[in-house]
């Protein structure tokens, strides 16, 4: 038996969502133009479930080709269709940006979405349920951020042999796909961990990090490892300690304090970064202000949240990247819409990795790195779901 679905109708998200305090605008979707927008173009397509693909030199970040980015406007719609989207969690601000995003373009195109979350990333089996509890109930395409990068590939395997096209966004799978709009976690890590490097070019004292990659197994996660590690190979800024986990709150302050309590004494630290997800650096703030390490131990992200906007602002936070993830979920839908209405790939489509034949698009909004010296000329339109967000929600 199915364990309890969590299926959240675009009605009951919006319930779940108003007491989670995710609902941030009055502005309405369709008043929002969010287009033409900026992506890169992956050559090849990076869909076919090989993660060598990622790492590969032709999508090296500064080779891949920057195009406009124009989804379907409503009257290029002939019906209405259930797009089913699923997500690992709404706990953090990240996973509400791009329940925002999937909202509202569902919204703008007049499309029934039914938004599932399975409470974290320990909460596969939730997941896996959640997903074929939706496909039964009629929904015509996925919309998935997998939990795991393995442990969910056969389902998606068994979705796609029914002729239901599968759209990934925010984190990988190792198996094929009908498109991604999805960021490389490997560049984020690794553009996070290189700007320390570029930081202390001139210095030739070792540098300590402390790295909090997120929860093991997830293929975000893990991508970010690799890219962080990539970026920090042969220089003096060197991870001495790494701590994976869960991205709940509660889970990620305890793993800053662990490492506080080894490796400062008073206000004397041997630490010099503590770099990581972004819940680990909302936690950490307050921790080392407690210590009134400040001016010692420097802070830096590899995503944005609405913390990392604040805290940029004050200046407790150094650096971090945005992968503009709304944006990322406001194309999810409209691929998805594009291959349910048999039109064209909004960018062409891309050969696919390891000459399989097909022809698919995978796109990423570019990466965007934010300092306290250049927050206040960020557009977070694409990143951060507005305040006081009320959308009206219908149900078909």
């Amino acid at each position: 038996m199915n364990k309890l679905p969590h299926v959240l109708t675009l009605y009951f998200a919006h319930l779940l969502l108003l007491a989670a305090g995710l609902i941030t605008s009055t502005e309405s979707a369709a008043e929002k133009q969010w287009w033409p927008t900026k992506v890169n173009v992956f050559n090849p397509a990076c869909t076919d479930g090989d993660i060598n693909c990622w790492t590969d030199p032709r999508n090296d970040a500064s080779k891949l080709e920057l195009l406009d980015y124009t989804p379907l406007m409503p009257n290029d719609v002939r019906k209405k269709h259930h797009i089913c989207v699923s997500f690992p969690h709404l706990k953090d601000s990240y996973w509400k940006g791009v329940a925002y995003g999937v909202i509202s373009e569902g919204r703008r195109l007049k499309q029934k979405i039914t938004l599932v979350e399975a409470g974290g990333y320990t909460n596969l089996e939730w997941q896996l349920n959640q997903v074929e509890d939706c496909i039964a109930n009629g929904a015509e395409a996925l919309v998935i951020g997998p939990i795991s990068s393995h442990g969910n590939a056969r389902q998606i395997d068994m979705i796609r042999a029914q002729g239901i096209p599968v759209v990934v966004i925010i984190t990988g799978i190792n198996t094929m796909v009908d498109a991604s709009s999805l960021q490389s976690f490997y560049n984020m890590g690794h553009a996070s961990c290189e700007w320390i490097v570029d930081q202390h070019a001139d210095n030739k004292n070792i540098i300590r990090v402390v790295w909090f990659p997120g929860p093991p197994g997830a293929g975000w996660s893990t991508a970010a490892d690799q890219g962080c590690r990539s970026a920090v190979k042969n220089t003096n800024v060197k991870i001495v300690d790494t701590k994976w986990g869960d991205t709940g709150k509660g889970i990620q302050l305890k793993l800053v304090e662990e490492v506080l309590q080894t490796m400062t004494s008073g206000k004397e630290t041997e630490l010099d970064y503590i770099v990581g997800t972004a819940t680990t650096i909302e936690g950490a703030v307050g921790a080392i202000r407690f210590r009134e390490l400040e001016e010692k131990i420097k802070l830096v992200a590899f995503y944005y949240t609405p913390g990392m906007q604040i805290f940029l602002k004050r200046g407790a936070v150094a650096m971090a990247p945005s992968d503009q993830m709304i944006t990322q979920a406001q194309i999810a839908i409209d691929q998805a819409l594009r291959m349910l209405e048999n039109k064209p790939m909004a960018t062409g489509g891309r050969p696919e990795y390891n000459n399989t034949g097909r022809l698919v698009e995978h796109v990423q909004p570019p990466v965007v790195i934010v300092t306290p010296e250049t927050v206040h000329d960020f557009d977070t339109s694409t990143t951060l779901a507005p305040k006081n967000w009320t959308p009206k929600f219908s149900v078909d």
